[in-house]
């Protein structure tokens, strides 16, 4: 930041209050009682723009709670270029509980290996509009937009550099779960405490990386119950010694960190280095004898050497460590409590659909067990028969990408298969089943199979609700 410039002003719009964050050392924050999610008449703005114009701030940042921009992810089980956002919106629908707007959705394609994760950012465009709309009579532009959970994990992302959740307090009983790597985060979900049940997204993990992630950041001071049957690595963070690492006044929150320190490179070498400041060039090849000019010099010489001064004492007397250092951030591990692995949430889908189960077996009544697990699901229009030829592995066709995600997620334990979206629109059935395997061994319930998609364009890949 430059000697005179002004500093960076974050607006953190909440339900009940509105907070203002000023990137300097002192007088740093201020709270309103005001809800900028709401339509406000002038009057109610009348705090908001006095402060304003007293202060000349004539732009703002502005800080989005993850319940106004939802992070939702999907994975293929193939690799893909493009995808139209018709698909992401019907992939998302039943996630969010607001209608999608598409002007209000944003997602970026990522490739993992041999899958491709779809990140999807919906934001609730009424409550979005209306923001903006009451901002507009407090005469204030948006320089830019952040959500909670990106901008934390834009501090989080210059210490570790690894996958990680992160729990982050929203009051005294809310909290935000976020996983996320280098910048960019892949789920978010609100948990209220103080027992977090957090085993399902831990699981979902693995859809984005090799491996399930076990490194969470858990908040200090907070007395959580952390439920897990998964041996986690625990790091406890400080949001004061964080912000003092970066070299940003202690009281300022995390998320706030994140979203002034935008144009910050994001290294671990930042951490604990001072404020880089630069001397400003001086003129002298027309020097005058008016004292005044000469006043003015020596005045701003002293300043920025008082500064100078200032920031090595600083430096010198007040070593701080880094977040990652072990005499600050307690590293423990949870014990894992014993508890049932929970059933994660699958989009619904038409209980209509004709399906067709074929065993394709010598084993006599598997037909009827497959028939037994759909009906329990809810669905009715059910044929049996045996096929033409035997299977020595079980496969599921269909018509469409979410009929074959549905039941890949709730038979992945009862009858794993490889799924395949090679079923016409014209077909008699939209889901033939395929028995070939015997199901009365119990190895479906132990063993879990990837599905696998046989097209390799976007309307064939499969894809996978990774969330809440």
């Amino acid at each position: 930041m430059s000697l005179f410039s002004k500093p960076k002003l974050t607006l953190w719009p909440k339900s009940k209050t509105v907070e203002l964050y000023i990137d300097r050392k002192e007088n740093n924050t201020l709270s309103f009682d005001l809800n900028l999610w709401q339509k406000c008449s002038d009057k109610d703005l009348e705090s908001l723009i006095l402060y304003f114009k007293q202060n000349k701030f004539d732009s703002v940042s502005v800080l989005i709670p993850d319940d106004v921009v939802f992070t939702k992810s999907f994975t293929y089980d193939t690799k893909i270029e493009t995808i139209d956002k018709k698909e992401v919106i019907s992939l998302a629908a039943s996630l969010v509980n607001f209608k999608i707007d598409p002007d209000a959705l944003d997602y970026k394609i990522t490739q993992v290996n041999d899958k491709t994760i779809i990140q999807s950012f919906i934001y609730d465009k009424p409550k979005l509009d209306q923001l903006k709309e009451n901002l507009s009579v407090i005469g204030v532009k948006i320089s830019q937009i952040t959500s909670v959970s990106t901008a934390i994990s834009n501090t989080i992302s210059s210490i570790y550099k690894q996958e990680f959740f992160l729990i982050y307090p929203l009051n005294d009983q809310e909290y935000t779960l976020l996983l996320s790597k280098n910048n960019s985060v892949y789920l978010t979900i609100n948990l209220k405490g103080p027992s977090l049940d957090i085993q399902k997204i831990v699981n979902y993990s693995n859809f984005y990386f090799s491996s399930i992630t076990k490194k969470i950041y858990i908040p200090e001071g907070r007395d959580l119950e952390i439920i897990t049957t998964t041996e986690m690595d625990k790091t406890v963070y400080n949001e004061s010694q964080i912000a003092q690492s970066l070299s940003k006044a202690s009281n300022l929150p995390l998320p706030v960190l994140g979203e002034i320190s935008t144009s910050i490179t994001h290294n671990t070498d930042i951490i604990g280095s001072p404020t880089n400041i630069s001397s400003p060039k001086k003129n002298m090849e027309n020097k005058k004898k008016n004292i005044l000019p000469i006043i003015a010099v020596f005045i701003f010489t002293a300043a920025l050497a008082s500064i100078i001064i200032w920031v090595v004492l600083n430096r010198n007397t007040s070593e701080i460590e880094t977040p990652a250092d072990t005499s600050e951030i307690v590293e423990t591990t949870i014990t894992p409590t014993e508890i049932p692995l929970p059933t994660p949430t699958i989009a619904e889908i038409d209980k209509t659909i004709k399906i067709q189960v074929l065993n394709a077996t010598d084993i006599n009544g598997q037909a009827a067990t497959v028939k037994a697990m759909l009906t329990k699901l809810g669905f009715e229009n059910i044929a049996v028969g045996n096929a033409k030829t035997n299977a020595t592995e079980n496969s599921v066709s269909v018509k469409s990408a979410s009929t074959s995600a549905y039941f890949e997620s709730a038979l992945v334990t009862d009858f794993p298969a490889t799924y395949t979206t090679d079923l016409t629109k014209t077909a008699t059935y939209d889901a033939v089943f395929t028995i070939g395997t015997d199901l009365s061994t119990g190895a479906s319930a132990t063993t879990k199979v990837t599905p696998t998609v046989t097209k390799t364009s976007t309307k064939s890949a499969t894809p996978t609700e990774a969330e809440e």
